[in-house]
């Protein structure tokens, strides 16, 4: 489908991505293997649909380089508001059901599946905010969205196994992969890094992953030296990821 905001230009070459998270909005302008620019709004709180709405249309309007015509727009939720279920059980006219027993929904709430997670076999539901695509359909046409994990997990998969945590500002992920196979995936809120290590300790102790021998691997863009000297109180192999700009390509540049 054409893209309304597109003209006949064959040499348009820019992407666009859009993460929308509990944070705030990031806009990435980036092409088929580097990052070009990027473009960040912060949220003072946790914000409803509608004031997202109001935040991604705001950035639009200010921000001179969203202006641009692109090749292709990806939007990226970036929220709690997920749950994975095995390929092999999964069944279309339940989507709503796998979902109600962790979140309130609404009826305004849109029910996306993506399937078939490379090497995770499994689909992932999750919550799309039917008005903030309805805005992008509105002015490009032709786009796609995800949730994060969805992009995140094949990458990590193809890393040695682990535990892994990417920290946010005021959440972060957690994901244990063993013999390849997928064991934990969750978000989780933090306001200290106290909060990150219970919880840390909590999905090690539960999946019985002994601190002396596991590998935790912290996904952040700096190093926050006060998180990384907790967690190493407590598990023996900590290491930040050594290239996160290749990192964060990988998951938007696909």
């Amino acid at each position: 489908m054409q893209s309304p905001a597109q003209n006949n230009n064959q040499n348009i070459i820019n992407r666009l991505s859009v993460l929308i998270h509990q944070d705030g909005l990031s806009f990435y302008i980036h092409t088929s293997s580097e990052v070009i620019s990027v473009f960040n709004k912060s949220f003072k709180h946790a914000s409803n649909p509608i004031e997202i709405l109001t935040a991604v249309k705001d950035c639009f309007e200010k921000e001179e380089s969203l202006k641009a015509d692109f090749e292709s727009v990806k939007l990226i939720y970036h929220h709690d508001i997920f749950t994975l279920v095995p390929s092999d059980i999964y069944q279309e006219e339940n989507a709503a059901d796998y979902l109600k027993y962790n979140t309130r929904l609404l009826q305004t709430d849109t029910v996306s599946v993506d399937e078939n997670l490379p090497a995770i076999n499994a689909n992932l539901v999750y919550v799309a905010y039917s008005n903030v695509n309805n805005f992008f359909y509105d002015r490009y046409g032709d786009y796609s969205y995800f949730h994060y994990s969805t992009l995140c997990l094949p990458v990590l998969n193809t890393r040695p196994d682990g535990v892994f945590i990417e920290v946010m500002p005021s959440h972060f992920y957690l994901t244990i992969f063993s013999d390849g196979i997928l064991v934990a995936h969750n978000l989780f809120q933090h306001e200290q890094v106290e909060d990150i290590l219970f919880y840390t300790l909590f999905a090690a102790e539960q999946n019985q992953l002994d601190p002396e021998t596991v590998h935790l691997t912290i996904i952040q863009p700096e190093i926050n030296q006060q998180l990384f000297n907790l967690l190493y109180t407590y598990v023996r192999h900590v290491a930040y990821i050594d290239d996160y700009p290749k990192y964060l390509q990988t998951l938007l540049c696909a």
